[in-house]
């Protein structure tokens, strides 16, 4: 028998443990619960990849470059201050930084003319060129159109893009001054843009996601052939409608400390891809009381792969804020409505700083583009 000192002793050593707990419990992070730190907006009227909605900002150094409808903007994440970065007047379809080689960019223009459609910097922005032969349509007699790039994880010079001609490829493999089609095509074919990816654990193949033909969505791979790199072979789907219905790839996201497992943002959903399987972290459908977000920004914490926050805009009016967070890869979701006195508030992109999450939006009535960091709290 347990004396009545010993019992009380176990309740008041119960009550400190619990007291412990709660205590600790306060001090997790609670998802949707952190603070906008405000960046401002560009300030002159512009639309964001009017042409795609694939890859649209970068961060190198303590900035953010955005693609826009006039030119290149940057932001000092410092000053918060905003300026020019090249390429002005022009639409601009993607922007990419090369994740090995710094300072060097790549970014696309949707032409007014038959101009070169591909440029160039090795200055972090400061000054573009064109490249010498981005890929040629002799049926249409002008340049083709880029949207999204990938890079080769053990070659740097060998550079994949897709371009607005559906599930066609572009290859160079001389650090993309020159390019092919996938396999020497003559020709390109045409539905959604759609994103592409490599993912560091994985140097033998490419990823895409399409939606193609029309209703038709899936994630599949390509053989890259180790002799030649623009023959691309071996077509397989990794997922298709079976698992995903139909909802679109919107977005590949990779990162170096998930090696193996490629984030894609889809229309109403994320799904997480790791081999040949795939899981929904979220999913809006009639069940939901989430809006069905088409997800187009994606940033995983690399202090906690479980914490993600990701967002996008509805097929719609937008009566809230698309953005979400998840301490937990989806088994609670808080969505972050607050509009941030914006009238029809789209997530764009989401990409990692040397600090917080930058988190880029823009309102098409406005006319206006928006950064913000996220803190979690």
């Amino acid at each position: 028998m347990y004396s009545k000192i010993a019992i009380l002793s176990s309740l008041v050593l119960a009550m400190f443990l619990l007291s412990c707990k709660k205590e600790d419990d306060s001090n997790t992070p609670q998802p949707g619960k952190g603070v906008f730190i405000d960046h401002g907006f560009i300030p002159v009227a512009v639309e964001i990849n009017p042409s795609a909605d694939i890859q649209e900002a970068i961060y190198s150094n303590n900035k953010v470059f955005v693609a826009t409808s006039d030119g290149i903007w940057k932001n000092d994440l410092t000053t918060k201050a905003w300026s020019r970065s090249g390429l002005e007047g022009k639409r601009i379809t993607f922007i990419y930084k090369h994740p090995t080689i710094d300072k060097k960019f790549f970014a696309g223009i949707s032409p007014d003319s038959n101009e070169k459609t591909l440029y160039v910097s090795t200055d972090e922005g400061q000054t573009w060129t064109t490249v010498e032969s981005p890929v040629y349509s002799s049926q249409e007699s002008t340049y083709e159109i880029y949207v999204c790039m990938a890079i080769h994880p053990a070659k740097p010079n060998i550079v994949f893009a897709n371009l607005m001609g559906g599930t066609t490829i572009a290859v160079s493999k001389d650090g993309g001054n020159t390019w092919h089609r996938n396999n020497y095509a003559d020709d390109s074919n045409f539905s959604y843009p759609c994103p592409i990816a490599v993912i560091p654990g994985n140097s033998s193949q490419i990823f895409q996601g399409a939606e193609a033909p029309l209703d038709d969505a899936w994630l599949a791979t390509y053989d890259i052939n180790s002799a030649d790199p623009v023959m691309l072979s071996n077509f397989q789907k990794v997922v298709d409608m079976d698992v995903w219905d139909n909802r679109r790839p919107n977005e590949l996201a990779t990162f170096s400390y998930t090696p193996n497992t490629l984030y894609v943002g889809q229309e109403g959903a994320l799904s997480k891809v790791t081999g040949n399987q795939s899981v929904f972290i979220y999913k809006s459908d009639e069940k939901s009381t989430f809006p069905y977000s088409y997800i187009e920004g994606i940033w995983v914490d690399p202090a906690n792969t479980k914490h993600i926050l990701f967002g996008g805009a509805v097929n719609g009016e937008q009566t809230t804020l698309s953005l979400y967070e998840t301490q937990d890869e989806g088994k609670t979701i808080a969505q972050i409505s607050d509009k941030l006195g914006m009238t029809e508030p789209q997530v764009r992109e989401i990409i990692a700083t040397d600090s917080y999450p930058a988190i880029l939006i823009k309102d098409d009535i406005q006319k206006k583009a928006r950064l913000v960091l996220y803190k979690n709290q």
